[in-house]
């Protein structure tokens, strides 16, 4: 996480509300920006622009951008920001802000001033923000008070405390709610997340004219079906089993239930796979199942594609190689790591590296090669990994 949108809002506060600005600014930045996907994406951007910046630089520029990557953009930051907002003097502070809260990579203090400052902040947001809510308000008892609602309001979503003084009377209400799909309902969404995918692997499974035992094994070992809900789960895989049509409304209750969390879109597409395969073989019929399924429940095309991948049959003599496998990292590499990798091996196969050696022509259209290759590889991964 990062405090750029607290600091940034912060600022723009200052400059036109003065204190009440600068202390909603810094909650409505945390709360809309750092806490959010917004934070991502700003992230993202920056660092699509930084890739394109290095795939079109000359190699023998590269040894002095190389000094100024992680020392740049919070400089530009605070020297816009703070030029617009307060001319000079703004120019000033806010690019010695930049530099100590953004571009400082490798400074053990300032490190632990982000990872503090925003742990601070998502632990206690609830009370800062009734605090800040007495204050522009002018009140010492809306400030205490605000504190006190927060306090509780921290406590319930930290420790995933209970709203309702007694057990009994919440387990009560659950077992008489009549809505199965109650949004703080666990153990409904949990049955109802059994049932749709039971009702989805049955007809996969039956895509290619036969349900198979293993399938039927395979499905209970991966989703471990406890004991009490075999008969229900049963049921629906039974009845689903009969044809492999229909499968579309299934597909629209698993998304309903997993609401756009992309690892749980993964997670249970690379199972129904495991199904689908776990007879010997993947099926055109039941690829194509699988395919409009992660359509309904909103898998994006590329990340479908990568885990499609690992379960088609692959030639024996076939000398295609994964993205993951050019860069030499492995899948599990988070984007900072993947982003170094690629960066050295640019350095190591750069053309215009190998011209200053003298090297022959074959050697450098060899080189060129690779590196588009290198290159290539890389912005897939990374266009993958950012579709959301």
């Amino acid at each position: 996480m990062s405090p750029l949108g607290k600091f940034t809002l912060a600022a723009i506060g200052l400059r036109f509300f003065g204190a009440d600005g600068f202390f909603l600014g810094m909650f409505l930045g945390h709360m809309l920006i750092d806490k959010t996907k917004v934070i991502k994406i700003i992230e993202q951007w920056i660092s699509s622009f930084d890739d394109n910046i290095r795939i079109m630089l000359p190699y023998k520029y590269y040894h002095f951008y190389n000094m100024i990557d992680g020392n740049f953009w919070g400089k530009i930051w605070g020297v816009v920001l703070g030029s617009i907002l307060y001319g000079v003097d703004g120019l000033i502070f806010f690019f010695i802000l930049g530099h100590f809260a953004f571009d400082t990579p490798n400074s053990r203090h300032a490190r632990k001033f982000r990872k503090n400052f925003d742990h601070f902040w998502d632990n206690n947001w609830g009370k800062i923000g009734g605090a800040i809510i007495g204050f522009v308000c002018r009140s010492s008892i809306l400030v205490f008070s605000g504190v006190i609602i927060g306090f509780f309001i921290d406590y319930y979503r930290l420790e995933r405390a209970s709203l309702l003084p007694l057990e009994a009377v919440r387990r009560f209400w659950q077992r008489i709610n009549p809505l199965k799909l109650w949004r703080h309902s666990t153990e409904a969404r949990h049955v109802a997340f059994l049932k749709a995918m039971a009702g989805l692997a049955a007809k996969v499974a039956k895509a290619d004219g036969v349900v198979s035992e293993k399938e039927i094994r395979t499905f209970k070992h991966l989703f471990a079906v406890k004991e009490e809900e075999h008969s229900r789960v049963a049921k629906v895989f039974n009845e689903a089993k009969k044809t492999s049509k229909g499968f579309e409304e299934y597909a629209r209750q698993l998304g309903r239930i997993i609401n756009g969390n992309l690892d749980l879109q993964e997670s249970c597409i690379d199972n129904l796979f495991k199904v689908a395969c776990s007879d010997g073989e993947l099926q055109e019929q039941e690829l194509d199942v699988l395919q409009k399924t992660a359509e309904i429940v909103g898998l994006p095309e590329g990340n479908f594609a990568v885990i499609k991948q690992l379960y088609l049959p692959k030639s024996s003599n076939s000398t295609e190689q994964s993205y993951y496998e050019i860069l030499g990292v492995l899948r599990t590499a988070s984007d900072a790591e993947i982003k170094e990798r690629w960066k050295k091996l640019i350095i190591r196969y750069h053309p215009d590296r190998l011209q200053a050696k003298g090297a022959s022509q074959d050697e450098i259209e060899e080189t060129t090669q690779k590196m588009a290759e290198i290159n290539f590889a890389y912005q897939e991964i990374m266009k993958i990994r950012r579709v959301k």
